[in-house]
Parts: C-alpha cells; sequence; structure tokens
C-alpha cells in the first residue's frame, strides 16, 4: 500500500515535471505528440508517455479523450437532472420541477414570502417543495387561513341541506342535485353531455333540458327530422334529405332550390352576327339577320357569287350586300352601267364651268381670269392702284383668305376675286392709303403731358418734373442730394421733402426745408418740471419786400411737452389732486345754449382721468342723474364702466387696477360705450379698448343730460346707485370733461369735498410690517396683515404653540370633547414634524368605536374608516421638516391637499359628544394597527372650527376669530414647544466623534481618518498614501493603489505570505494587448500547478490543485490580442464544493471551461505568484481570490490579506503604446491614427493602400455608362455620347428641353435630336413661322404701343422704345446690365434706370464720390474755364450734326433713343429700320 501511493505520487511528480518541460518557464504549449492522436482540430499536450487533447471549442465544442465526442453541456454544464441541450455547444435549458427556479434549478422558491397565510400574526406560513402550508390559529381555517370556522348555530348550509357539527366546525349532508362543503353548488347535471347533435343543455336541480338545434328532436334531440316528407322539390326533381335540410337534384332545363326555375338557354347570348335567339326547354334556335346562315349565324352569305358587275367591274362582298368599283373601265353606277361624259374630268380651273360638247368641252372663265382652261390670273396690282407707299395684294390669292386684313373673315369666292386690297404704310389709311393717320388719337403721353400729331410719330411735351418718351419718367428731385447734414430725402412730384435726422445728446437739431438750418428755439425754454422742449421753425410774411422780393422769414420757437400731472406752456400748472377721506368733486358744465356747436354733441360724452389707488371698489366718477347716467368705478380691482337710462350698457377692463402704480382710464360714449386703460397692465401706446356688445340701441341721451359730473365719490343717493357704493381714496390727475381739461386750482369751495391739492401717499407695505410672515395690504391710508399659517396678530408678530408627543420614548396623547355637530362637511388640519415614518395622528370615536383615523405609514398619510383605508400616495411628511397638514370631508369625499384628488372614503359624520385622540391613545389601548404612538411634534391643530390646545389653559388662548379655543380632557405626557431627543446622550459617536443633536437625530462629527454614520469606518485614503498616478481606494482594514501599468517581458514577483484568510476560487485580470502569446500569471506548489497565459492570442488556462488527479487545461473561444481592454475572470462554477468545474468568462460574456473538476487555489497563499512572463502589453487590476496583486509599492499597507510584491522590474505606469505615427507613415497627405501599438491611414481622396501610396482608379469600376472615363485625382470625368448626359452618362438627354417648340408645337425626343409636330397655321423647326403668314390687320395688333407692318413672311412689330418682344409685348429691363456702380440701387423705367446711390456717391451711375470730389475743389477753379471753352465748341458741333442727321434719317431710317430723348422726347415711327423677321425669332 505504501509502495503503491510513493508511486502513485512519484508519477504524479513526474507528471507535473514533464507538464513543466512541455510548458516551458514560460508556460506555453508543446508539441511533442509522436502522432496526430487528436481529433476534429484538438490540440495534443504529451506528458508521462500519454497525451491529453485540448479540444475545440467553435465553431463546434468537441470532448472526450481524442475529441470524438461532441460536448454535451447537461452532462458537464448543468446540475439539474431533466436537461435539454443543443450537441456541441454549451446551450442547455434546465427544466425545473415546482417550487424550483434558476439556470440549473438550483433556486428554491419561497411561497411563503408574499404572505399568503391570513388570519393575523398568529397564522403560521411553512414552504415545502411545491407550495406552502398554512398551519392556522384556532377559530381560522382554509388553505390560507382565510376562512371563519363556522358551527351550525349559522345556519351555513344552503339549499335544505342538513348540518351536522364537527369538532373543526360542521358538515352539510346535501339533498339530490346539490353539493359542495355549504350545499351551495348545483350539481351539472349537464357535464355528462347528454344531449346529441349540437343540442343545447340547461341544467335544473338534479335533471337537465336539451334544446335541440333545427333539423332534430326528442328528449336528447336523436331524432333526425325527414325535410323531403313534404315533397319540395318541383318538376320532377329528386329530394335528398340532409340534416335541417334538403337538396334538389334537377332534370335538364330546371334549377333553383325547389328546381322551381327554367335555366334560360339564351342567357349567355350563343347567336352570332346580331341573330335573335329563342329558348326552349334544355335547347334554343337562332333566327339570322339577312346575310348571315349556320346553327349560330357565324356563316357569312357571298353576295358576289351571282357575278352582279357590268363591263368588267369589280365586286367586293358585303354584309347582305356587295360593292362594284368601276376604276378604269369608262362606266360608272352602281353596277358599271352608266357612260362618263368628258367633263367629268372637270378641265376647267379657278371654279370655272365646262361646257359639255361632243367629244369635247368648253370653260366659261370669272372675271379676272383667262385662257382655254382659266388657269391665267390677271394681275390688277400691275398699275401700281396704292398710295404712300402702301402694298397690293390681289383678291384672287387663295392665301390671303382668313389671314390678310380685309379678308380675315372671307371665304374665297370667285364671284369677288376680281380686284386688290391696299395695306398701308404706318400712319396712313383708306382703301388707297391717302389718308394720313392721327398718332396722338391714343393718349400716348402720360403724367398730363400734351402730344402733338407728326407724320406717322408724335411728340410728347411734358409737364414740370417728367420726362421721357410718353412722360413716364418722374424726375428725381432727391438725385441732386438736396437734403444736408444727413437729412433722408423723399421724392415727390415736381418736389421733394427733408427729413431731418435727430440730434445727438447735447446737441442742437437741424431743421428747414434742406435740413440746413439749426434749430434753436430750445436754447432758452421755459419747460417746467422736467417737461422736454421740441424746437420749431415757422415762417413769417415780412411786409417789407426787400429787394430779392422775399416777403418771408423763418422764425424760431418751441413747444414743451408736459408729462402727466403738469399742463400749461410752460408745464408749470400741476393737475394732481387726492383723496384720503371719502368725498368729490363737483364739476357744472354749462347749459347747452352757452355752448358752441362743436362742444355740444348730442351723442357723444366723453371723461378722461388719470388714477392711482390700493383699494378694491371706489367710484372714480359719475355723470347724470339716478335713472340716467355714466359711470367709471373700481369693481372688485377691475375698472368697469356704465350707462344708463332705462336699459343699462357695461364695459369691463378685466386685469387689476389697484396696485399702486397710476392708470389713465378714457370713457366715450356714442353709438357705443368705450373704455379705453392705459397704464403698466397695459402699456402699449393705443391702450386696451374694451367695448359694450352690440350698436348702442338701448341707451339715448337727450342734449343737457349731464349737467353736473361728479369726480372722486358723489352724494349717497347716487353711490347707492353704483356696485361698489364707495368713496375715491387715492390720487387723480390730468382730469378731461367733453375734451376740456379741469384744473383741482379752479374749483370752488362749495363744489369740494375732501379734497386736497398733490398726490402724498406713503408706502406702507416697504419696508414689509408683517415680518415676513404673512402678506401686506396696502389700504391708501393704512395697512393690514394678512398671517400664513402658523403665525397671527395684527403684524404676525406671533405663533401658535407647538407640542412634542413621545419624546424621550414616553407614551403621548391628548383627548378632546367634541361640543357641537358639524355633520359630514368638515376640514381637519395641522403642522407636523416627524421623523418616524409610522404613528397615529388622530382619532374620532362615538363611544368606543373608532369612525376616522389618521396615520402615518411609511411617511405618507392614510385615511382609515372602517372598513376603508385610503392612501394619499402624495408628499413624504417625516423628513424632520415642518409640514402642513390639510384634510377636506365632504359628503363622503375626502381631499388630501397635497394629493390634488378627491377619494371616496364613505359616509362620516363628526355629531356632539364625539371624542377626538391627538398623537396616540390612553394606557392600555394598543395604537400597533396605526404604527404606534406619534412621535413627533404637531402645531396650529384645527379640526373644523376648533383650534385645538393640547397642553395650555385658558387664559393663554389665542387663535383666529373663526375658530373657538378647545383645551384637552385629558392628556399625558405632552411637552410645550417642539422639544428634542438627547440622542447624544447614549455616546454613538466613535472613535473620538464629536456628537451634535439635529432634532430627534444626532450627527457625528469624524476625525479625519474615520467616516460613517458614528465615526466607526477607518479612512485611510484620506492620508493620500499611493503614489502619484495611482487611485487609493479604501477597505474595511486597508487600502489598494490601483493603476494600469504597461509591460515589456518584465516579469513581476509576488508572494502573499500565508495572509490570505478566504478561499482562493477565483482569478481576474483586465488586460491590454497585441501580441498573441505570453503569460499573465504563474505559481507552482510541488504537484500543484497553475497558468493563466496567451496562445495564439486566445486564453489558456492550466490548473492542477486539491486533491484531482488530471491536469485541467482548455483554450478560449475568443480572441483578445485586438489592442482592447478586456476583463477576463475565472471562476470556480460552485467555489462552495470542494472540487468543482472551472468556468472562464471575458467581458461578462463565457468563453470556456475545465471538462473535469478541480479544487481551489489555495497553494497561491503559500506560493511565489509570477506575473507578466514573456508578456508584451498593458494590466490593470489583478486579483487572486479577490486580493489585488499591487503593481505599484504599498510596503505600508495595514489590510491582513495582501500580496507583496518580492522582485522584478518596476512596470512603466499607466498604459502606454509606441508612438506609431511619429515617422509620418501615411503619405499623399493620409491621416495617421494611433490604434494603441497599431496605426491606420486614413487616406485622402483618391488615395488608397496600406499607407495611402496608391492613387486609387476612378474608371476601374466602369462608372461611366454611355461615354468614355477619364481617371482625374479622386474624381473622374465622363465625355458622354451624343444624346446623354448626367455625371455618369447614364442620364438620356431630353433634347426638348433645350429645343422648345413654339406656338403650341408638340416636342418629340429622339438620341441626340427632337423634332416638332406643329398645329395647324404654323411650321419650321421650331413651329416659329405661320403659314400661310399672319398679315397686320384688327385682330393682329403689336402690344405696347408698337406698329405693325406686312413683310414677305408676314407681320413684322416695330417696338417702341423700351419694349422688345415678337409683339412688343415685354419691357426691357434696363437694370439688367446692372448699370449701377459702388453698391447703388437700380430702378427699372421705360426705356431708362435710375440709380439709387449709396451715401458718398452721385451721378447718374453713382460713379462719383463727394468726397474725392471735395477734394478736387481746388483744381475746379483751373478746370471751369476750359471746361467752359470746351462745351462751346461742342454745342456749335452738336447742332451741325443734328441738322446733317435729319437730312440723313429721312432717306436712311435711324433710331437712337438717347438722342431723341435729348431732342425733346420726340418719336417718329415712320424712320424706323426694319428688323428682318428672321432674326427677331432668334
Amino acid at each position: 500500500m505504501e509502495f503503491g501511493r510513493f508511486l502513485f505520487k512519484s508519477q504524479r511528480t513526474l507528471l507535473l515535471s514533464m507538464i513543466m518541460f512541455k510548458l516551458g518557464i514560460l508556460c506555453t504549449a508543446a508539441d511533442q505528440c509522436l502522432s496526430s492522436l487528436c481529433q476534429n482540430g484538438g490540440t495534443c499536450l504529451d506528458y508521462m508517455g500519454n497525451y491529453t487533447c485540448l479540444c475545440p471549442r467553435w465553431p463546434v465544442h468537441y470532448t472526450g479523450k481524442d475529441c470524438k465526442e461532441l460536448y454535451d453541456p447537461c452532462v458537464y454544464d448543468a446540475t439539474c437532472t431533466n436537461c435539454t441541450s443543443t450537441l456541441g455547444t454549451g446551450v442547455y435549458t434546465c427544466h425545473c420541477p415546482v417550487g424550483f427556479a434558476g439556470t440549473n434549478c438550483t433556486l428554491n422558491i419561497s411561497r411563503c414570502l408574499s404572505n399568503p397565510c391570513k388570519g393575523g400574526v398568529r397564522s403560521h406560513c411553512v414552504d415545502t417543495v411545491d407550495g406552502y402550508t398554512c398551519h392556522c390559529p384556532p377559530g381560522y381555517g382554509g388553505e390560507e387561513c382565510q376562512e371563519r370556522i363556522r358551527d351550525c348555530s349559522e345556519e351555513p348550509c344552503h339549499n335544505d341541506a342538513t348540518c351536522v357539527g364537527t369538532p373543526d366546525g360542521y358538515v352539510c349532508q346535501c339533498g339530490p342535485g346539490f353539493q359542495g362543503r355549504d350545499c351551495e353548488e348545483n350539481i351539472d347535471d349537464c357535464k355528462s353531455v347528454p344531449c346529441q347533435n349540437g343540442a343545447i343543455c340547461k341544467d335544473g336541480v338534479n335533471g337537465y333540458q336539451c334544446f335541440c338545434v333545427p333539423g332534430f328532436q326528442g328528449y336528447h334531440c336523436n331524432l333526425d327530422i325527414n325535410e323531403c316528407a313534404s315533397r319540395p322539390c318541383e318538376n320532377n326533381g329528386t329530394c335528398a334529405n340532409e340534416v335541417d335540410h334538403y337538396e334538389c337534384n334537377c332534370l335538364l332545363g330546371f334549377k333553383g332550390v325547389n328546381c322551381e326555375v327554367e335555366i334560360d338557354d339564351c342567357e349567355e347570348q350563343p347567336c352570332q352576327n346580331g341573330a335573335s335567339c329563342h329558348d326552349h326547354v334544355g335547347l334554343y334556335t337562332c333566327e339570322c339577320v339577312s346575310g348571315y346562315e349556320g346553327h349560330e349565324c357565324e356563316l357569312d352569305i357571298d353576295e358576289c357569287a351571282s357575278g352582279p358587275c357590268l363591263n368588267e367591274g369589280n365586286c367586293t362582298d358585303l354584309v347582305n350586300s356587295y360593292e362594284c368599283d368601276c376604276t378604269g373601265t369608262g362606266f360608272t353606277g352602281e353596277q358599271c352601267e352608266v357612260d362618263i361624259p368628258e367633263c367629268a374630268s372637270d378641265p376647267c380651273q379657278n371654279g370655272a364651268t365646262c361646257v359639255e360638247g361632243i367629244n369635247q368641252y368648253g370653260c366659261v372663265c370669272w372675271p379676272g381670269y383667262e385662257g382655254k382652261n382659266c388657269q391665267v390670273d390677271i394681275d390688277e396690282c400691275e398699275p401700281e392702284p396704292c398710295e404712300n407707299g402702301g402694298e397690293c395684294f390681289q383678291r384672287s390669292e387663295l392665301l390671303y383668305y382668313g389671314v390678310l386684313s380685309g379678308l380675315e373673315d372671307r371665304e374665297f369666292n370667285y364671284e369677288d376675286a376680281a380686284g386688290f386690297l391696299c395695306h398701308c404704310q404706318p400712319g396712313f389709311a383708306g382703301e388707297s392709303c391717302e389718308v394720313n393717320v392721327d398718332e396722338c388719337e391714343s393718349a400716348p403721353c402720360q403724367n398730363g403731358g400734351s402730344c402733338e400729331d407728326l407724320v406717322n410719330s408724335y411728340w410728347c411735351v411734358c409737364l414740370p418734373g417728367f420726362t421721357g418718351v410718353h412722360c413716364e419718367v418722374d424726375i428725381d428731385e432727391c438725385e441732386s442730394e438736396p437734403c444736408q447734414n444727413g437729412g433722408s430725402c423723399h421724392d415727390g412730384a415736381n418736389a421733394y421733402t427733408c427729413h431731418c435726422v435727430e440730434a445727438e445728446p447735447g446737441e442742437e437739431p437741424w431743421g428747414g426745408h434742406n435740413c440746413d438750418v439749426r434749430l434753436i428755439g430750445c436754447r432758452e425754454h421755459l419747460c417746467e418740471n422736467g417737461a422736454p422742449c421740441v424746437p420749431i421753425l415757422s415762417q413769417e410774411e415780412n411786409g417789407n419786400e426787400d429787394s430779392d422780393g422775399d416777403r418771408n422769414e423763418l422764425e424760431h420757437g418751441h413747444t414743451c411737452l408736459c408729462p402727466p400731472g403738469f399742463t400749461g406752456k410752460h408745464c408749470g400748472i400741476p393737475t394732481t389732486f387726492s383723496f384720503n377721506t371719502e368725498g368729490y368733486i363737483l364739476i357744472q358744465l354749462p347749459p347747452t345754449a352757452n355752448r358752441s356747436r362743436a362742444e355740444v354733441d348730442p351723442h357723444h360724452h366723453h371723461v378722461q382721468l388719470r388714477f392711482r389707488t390700493t383699494l378694491p371698489d371706489m367710484l372714480l366718477f359719475y355723470g347724470g342723474a339716478e335713472h340716467y347716467f355714466v359711470s367709471l368705478e373700481i369693481v372688485g380691482t377691475l375698472l368697469k364702466a356704465r350707462a344708463g337710462s332705462g336699459k343699462e350698457l357695461q364695459a369691463t377692463f378685466h386685469l387689476p387696477v389697484n396696485n399702486g402704480d397710476w392708470h389713465e382710464a378714457k370713457v366715450t360714449m356714442d353709438e357705443k360705450l368705450v373704455l379705453r386703460v392705459k397704464g403698466p397692465v397695459c402699456d402699449n401706446d393705443k391702450g386696451c379698448m374694451v367695448e359694450n356688445e352690440g350698436h348702442n340701441q338701448l341707451v339715448f341721451f337727450q342734449h343737457g343730460s349731464f349737467p353736473e359730473v361728479y369726480v372722486g365719490g358723489a352724494p349717497q343717493k347716487y353711490l347707492d346707485n353704483t356696485d361698489s357704493r364707495k368713496g375715491f381714496i387715492g390720487c387723480m390727475e390730468d382730469l378731461q370733461v367733453d375734451h376740456h381739461r379741469v384744473l383741482p386750482q379752479d374749483f370752488s369751495l362749495e363744489h369740494i369735498q375732501d379734497m386736497e391739492l398733490g398726490c402724498n401717499k406713503t408706502d406702507w407695505c416697504h419696508p414689509d410690517p408683517c415680518h415676513h410672515r404673512g402678506h401686506c395690504i396696502d389700504l391708501w391710508t393704512s395697512f393690514s396683515c394678512e398671517c400664513h399659517r402658523p403665525y397671527h396678530g395684527s403684524l404676525c408678530e406671533e405663533e401658535y404653540p407647538s407640542w412634542t408627543f413621545s419624546n424621550e420614548e414616553t407614551v403621548s396623547y391628548a383627548a378632546f370633547n367634541i361640543n357641537t355637530t358639524d355633520g359630514e362637511n368638515f376640514n381637519i388640519s395641522f403642522f407636523l414634524r416627524s421623523l418616524n415614518p409610522s404613528g397615529l395622528l388622530l382619532q374620532l370615536r362615538r363611544g368606543r368605536r373608532a369612525y376616522l383615523i389618521l396615520y402615518l405609514r411609511e411617511g405618507t398619510l392614510v385615511f382609515n374608516s372602517p372598513p376603508t383605508t385610503l392612501f394619499s400616495n402624495s408628499t413624504y411628511f417625516t423628513s424632520g421638516q415642518r409640514e402642513l397638514v390639510t384634510v377636506t370631508i365632504r359628503q363622503g369625499q375626502v381631499g388630501f391637499s397635497q394629493a390634488g384628488t378627491q377619494l371616496s372614503l364613505g359616509r362620516v359624520r363628526m355629531e356632539r359628544g364625539d371624542v377626538v385622540y391627538i398623537g396616540g391613545l390612553p394606557p392600555g389601548e394598543s395604537t400597533a394597527p396605526w404604527g404606534g404612538h406619534f412621535k413627533g411634534c404637531l402645531q396650529d391643530i384645527t379640526l373644523d372650527h376648533m383650534q385645538l390646545y393640547p397642553n395650555h389653559t385658558k387664559e393663554e388662548c389665542h387663535t383666529h376669530e373663526a375658530y373657538q379655543c378647545y383645551f384637552p380632557n385629558k392628556a399625558e405626557n405632552v411637552l410645550d414647544g417642539c422639544v428634542s431627543d438627547e440622542a447624544c446622550k447614549t455616546g454613538p459617536c466613535q472613535n473620538g466623534g464629536t456628537c451634535m443633536v439635529t432634532w430627534n437625530e444626532f450627527e457625528c462629527t469624524c476625525p479625519m481618518n474615520f467616516s460613517g454614520r458614528r465615526c466607526d469606518t477607518r479612512v485611510w485614503c484620506v492620508s493620500d498614501p499611493c503614489v502619484m498616478g495611482s487611485q487609493c481606494v479604501d477597505l474595511v482594514d486597508g487600502y489598494e493603489c490601483l493603476t494600469n501599468a504597461t509591460f515589456e517581458s518584465n516579469a513581476l514577483q509576488f508572494t502573499a505570505n500565508g495572509s490570505l484568510v478566504a478561499s482562493v476560487t477565483s482569478v481576474s485580470v483586465d488586460i491590454r494587448t497585441r501580441k498573441e502569446n505570453g503569460v499573465l500569471l504563474r505559481a507552482t506548489n510541488g504537484a500543484e500547478v497553475f497558468c493563466l497565459g496567451l496562445l495564439n492570442s486566445s486564453l489558456l488556462v492550466k490548473l492542477l490543485s486539491g486533491n484531482s488527479l488530471e491536469l485541467q487545461a482548455f483554450t478560449s473561444d475568443l480572441p483578445i490580442s485586438d489592442g482592447a481592454w478586456h476583463h477576463l475572470h475565472l471562476a470556480m462554477a460552485d467555489p462552495l464544493k470542494p472540487v468543482s468545474r472551472w468556468r472562464l468568462t471575458v467581458d461578462g460574456r463565457r468563453v470556456g471551461s475545465t471538462m473535469g473538476t478541480a479544487g481551489n487555489l489555495n497553494f497561491l497563499n503559500d506560493t511565489t505568484v509570477w506575473m507578466a512572463e514573456n508578456y508584451t502589453g498593458c494590466l490593470g487590476e489583478l486579483r487572486v481570490g479577490g486580493v489585488y496583486l499591487p503593481l505599484v509599492d504599498d510596503q505600508d499597507a495595514p489590510q491582513a490579506a495582501r500580496f507583496i510584491r518580492q522582485r522584478g522590474q518596476k512596470p512603466k505606469m499607466g498604459c502606454v503604446g509606441a508612438d506609431v505615427c511619429q515617422s509620418q507613415p501615411c503619405l499623399n497627405q493620409g491621416f495617421c491614427q494611433d490604434l494603441w501599438n497599431l496605426l491606420n491611414c486614413s487616406c485622402a481622396p483618391g488615395w488608397e493602400g496600406q499607407f495611402c501610396q496608391r492613387d486609387t482608379d476612378e474608371c476601374a469600376s466602369g462608372p461611366c455608362a454611355h461615354g468614355t472615363c477619364t481617371d482625374l485625382l479622386a474624381d473622374y470625368w465622363c465625355e458622354c455620347h451624343k444624346g446623354w448626359g448626367g455625371r455618369d452618362c447614364d442620364e438620356e438627354v431630353d433634347d426638348c428641353l433645350e429645343h422648345s417648340c413654339l406656338n403650341g408645337g408638340s416636342c418629340l425626343d429622339g438620341t441626340g435630336n427632337y423634332h416638332c409636330v406643329c398645329l395647324p397655321g404654323y411650321s419650321g423647326r421650331r413651329c416659329q413661322r405661320r403659314f400661310p403668314p399672319q398679315q397686320c390687320d384688327e385682330d393682329t395688333q403689336c402690344d405696347n404701343g408698337g406698329v405693325c407692318m406686312d413683310g414677305n413672311l408676314g407681320a413684322n412689330c416695330t417696338c417702341k422704345p423700351g419694349y422688345t418682344g415678337d409683339w412688343c409685348e415685354a419691357e426691357i429691363d434696363e437694370c439688367e446690365s446692372s448699370p449701377c456702380l459702388n453698391g447703388a440701387t437700380c430702378l427699372d423705367r421705360l426705356n431708362s434706370f435710375q440709380c439709387m446711390c449709396m451715401p458718398g456717391f452721385s451721378g447718374t451711375q453713382c460713379e462719383s464720390n463727394r468726397q474725392e470730389q471735395r477734394d478736387r475743389v481746388p483744381w475746379l477753379v483751373v478746370a471751369i474755364p476750359l471746361a467752359s471753352l470746351c462745351v462751346l465748341l461742342a454745342v456749335v458741333a452738336l447742332v451741325f450734326m443734328v441738322l446733317t442727321a435729319r437730312k440723313k434719317r429721312q432717306s436712311e431710317g435711324t433710331y437712337s433713343p438717347s438722342a431723341q430723348e435729348v431732342a425733346g422726347a420726340r418719336l417718329e415711327m415712320g424712320s424706323v429700320l426694319k428688323v428682318p423677321p428672321e432674326e427677331r425669332l432668334i
């Protein structure tokens, strides 16, 4: 036995030695297997003459000694008994029995967690595997103790059953037809389905009844009814009986349900070629039309068979007829039987008459024609009958009819074909063009210009301020820029207006016609009270005419713009007055007879004033008497105007006006009652207008209806006629009555009552007299405070007392007797302060029965009126702050102020004699159902009209006038004020912490190295023990210094020295690398081995630990050498067991596991652990058994469980990669991206390759569909074949888009060409020509005064200057060429343009710079004489050229718009050179 143990131990040691030799010091895989024993891609590991296969896991997972078997996760992974899986994968599903759940059915579902057992706290729930069992207290029963056990005295048995008593309650002996514990269940006699054939069974007492479906009968509906018994089938049809119906099999020729319908054989129209169909029984016959025959008239009869055509005529067969073709026979007629005469060929032309002869004919010609066949047209235009250059046209020309003027509405007739027509030159008319036309008849001159008629032209003489051929151009008087000093010029008709700029502060403004006069009228102005002065400039006539004849002189003056509250020429007269007590001012209006017509308007009354006040109800003015009046008053803070005379009108401004600010109000009574308001609530310039609905058809005032107007109040008989019924308290100013200003200084003493001049107002509410505990109300002459709860007093200086309940864990309560009956509507309100989430607040009792309970549950309010419980689901009240609770009860509906909703509670009624308990109940009564006694403070407790004082005497009662003080009939342990517990007296703060009471709670101020609520947690990182660059993390007994580090084959050696307390069941590490091989963690201890490394970018795990006999080795199915951070976690599947499978996850994803089981890695507690052997990359947190392996020195860390670094080259802190972009490897402007030890070149457009070294051939993909591709840099260019376009020559060019057809022609697109299909009357490639050519006539006229002239190709329009187009329909845009310079704006005019220059430029085209001109002013002294001489010579030369040009124009004909404008806008249309029609159409 000892030898076997030694042999086994020797073999195990030898096996581990061989494994270590194969793995090497770097723990890598060996390749020394003698033969390929591992199948399906497995990797062989050789040791001790044996081998181990590392089976692949992806895409198919294999297992077994030689990797022959598909991996079954139900065998290796699942721990459940009922398992299904997908072989070759890690996917399995456990089918759990009832009562268990989880991935492996290891989670026992406790049914007792939901407290299913009823019956109160005495019931006990016992969890079982597939359910639970309830142990019920006495008096309860049922599966969940939900039933109250009854006995026979309660007569529990129903339906005349007999009750028999038992120890557990009772048993009911049921009568026939009933069952159940209480015989309450009627036995379903239909359960056995006695009714057949789909019948409905109705259960009865100890019986049933069947309701049959149609077609069946009998007690059980088992008898089928024979529907054929009545012989329903007609016409010898055969009847077949079916379920609930019958079917008739009809004879030939019949159909229908009962064979009652004879089939119409003609319904499908079998007869052809219009034949008539006749129906018979089972058959039909066809009656054919003439020309057809056959059974269905399908055959056409040949009528040519008899040869009816004579004289060799050709016969054509038709339907029921024939046709003879006599062509070439010399005969005609229906059968070619008639001989043709010689005139039949109509040899005579031009409408001549043919005379038949013997073998010959003769022609009788119309006038204007001659020749044997009348073929010669006599030319009537040869003697040139048309005068003044008119054009002659023959009437015999057929093409002129319908086209030529004079023949356009006539058809050609040989009878009228003799003669001619004259088309006159422009300017002439008449049959022979002998009459000169008056061109001024159409009034072409605009803007009042006069017209002078010329030969074929006219001359416009323009009024001052206008120019142009037709006087259409308004001369811009602003072009000379007459406005000075920055003034803007606005052009008018032969005039202009200058708008002067506003003056800068401290400067005098400019004025005058050209803004060239300084306005000095305000230099010594007398405006008072801050009124702004406005200077004015006026003209006065001077009676002494000076030598220049100027009788007007400019006079400077000013106007004062008075601010509100002042008037007069210099704004020195105040208009403000005030009322500090109720009074009024009486204004007596003059009689109507003493007032001017302008002052008296029987339908218009007007009162305007400004006011300020803080009171909500007052009268501003009252005019009239008791039954006819107009008034303005403040009613409920709103301004309201009224007018009455039997009927009443109202207009109300719906915004408050009592805010102490000035408001302006104007009341106008004409067709409507109009109220207009200005002020802070309506600050636009026009104000806010309010008017009554509809026109004033009800109220009408006679002359003198308002002889008296009362302002600020009125006598009592008039006040009683108002809504406010109070006089005005406040200030007024700027009073106007019927548009007349009324000054307070002008009132006589007998018309004044309690009025004062000026406005003296004390701001009562600033500073706040209510101590910021209420709302201050300004009453103009005093103030009042509306206090917020819980404050009271005239200045809110007092506070309702607080009371403390359950101080220092005592039991407190207060009881009050209810002395009045409040019924079903009452309120409960109080302030609450507490930290306890539960507790009884208030209970209302009647006798021993509590009918209304308000308590706290989990920090929220709960309302209970047995058996109803309502939850507020609102504010959390137990935060330690003072919270207001308000509950309203109305007819059984409960409203929580914080919830905002109404909840139904049921009928609750508070009556006299009831008792209310506050904070708890007397000793001996349990408050446990409501969370115990209330602990905290209550303040300002009100129950409807009662103010409750739990611990005060009657002498100390202070409450609102609407409440009564109630004192308790009994109270215990209720303290005055809100008193806190002495929370620090137990010394809760540890480690030298200082305790401070924070109202029923404590707060510990801890020393620097401790934290926690009681200073019981040591804080290590506060002293910053870690080196710079690492992160300190506190542990319970120490700290860790976390950091990332970069390794380059510099291994580290660690040891735990036996400090690990917990079992090592997991290893985790954060890794980032691009290397495919390396060792992350390695350790050996005798026969035990652990290695975690990289093999071909995948993770390799090898371990032999505990009592396991075989080396467990596997690789992950996920490569991780991608340069990204990954979190690896290797752990036992069941760490509570001695041995278990080990599972590996990467970033939370399971990537592998051991095939067998292995124990924990506790040997790492007593051996050397190597990190990062032959590894290049970064490592983060590496933990063994949850204990961190420090990458930096932390020799002073105090925790017990720790790894200490023994030796090894210190790694570089931080994860740092090589600067792969430093050498700028990316060519051709490519951008280098550093991907941590890997670079990526983002190439510029047009380049490709790893380093952007290769030019991209964009033509390689053949992008040009119908063209030739040329490669460019980052682009390509397609030279398209004819007829194709687009970037890729894939779009067929629509030639019709570039060559549109004119005159309604339709364009047909072809490949590379197009074709126009013209409408009748047009021809040409683009249908641009009329055919026959269009001639000038009344319907063919040129637009915009153009002259129509006929030519060889039809009508031709000669346009007036400024127009263009075939018919002169378009105005030429002279601004299209952008003639205006230096940023000027071009305005298009008729045959001209106008430039609106930017400031600093002038000239026709704004080409002159004024500054440059001012700089060149001295040179004008030299240039003026020279320029004058040049102008004189130019004038002489111009006169000579004009005379020469006039003579030349009479023979040649030219036109120059600029020359004609200079000549005075004269237009001679007869001398304009005609433009050929071909050119005009281009």
